[in-house]
């Protein structure tokens, strides 16, 4: 029901990008000590493309790929992808994950669930306030 209204619909794909970054993150750390292990992050959220997906007939901007192997696959509509460019080093063993860089990145998904998620009980008030209800 609250899927039709864009600041409920944009607002549940934020939380559903940074739900599957928290997952991958959570994978980078547990693969701290394995060889050859690349760290990985989630595409990141374009709220300017989910605004323009949402007026219906704009078609959001597409970039390309660069390079064979930038994108990794892709998990329920989220994009993977390796997160080697990104990383401060790596390890004699091939292991590109940076523990302190992990926990940055985690603090920042937690950050930016909070905030989405009081968007979304702000909106849902503003509505219950907005039909009568209490």
């Amino acid at each position: 029901m609250l899927d039709g209204i864009d600041v409920f619909r944009i607002t549940g794909a934020r939380m559903h990008q940074l739900a599957a970054r928290q997952n991958v993150l959570a994978q980078n750390i547990a693969n701290a000590d394995t060889p050859h292990y690349r760290a990985r992050d989630v595409k990141a959220f374009h709220f300017d493309s989910a605004l323009l997906r949402s007026q219906g007939g704009v078609a959001p901007l597409r970039l390309a790929g660069t390079q064979v192997g930038h994108i990794t696959g892709t998990r329920n509509g989220t994009t993977i992808i390796s997160d080697r460019a990104k990383s401060y080093g790596e390890d004699p063993d091939g292991n590109t994950v940076d523990l302190e860089e992990q926990m940055v990145k985690q603090a920042d998904v937690a950050k930016n669930y909070d905030l989405a998620t009081v968007v979304y009980k702000r909106s849902a008030a503003l509505l219950r306030n907005a039909v009568g209800s209490r």
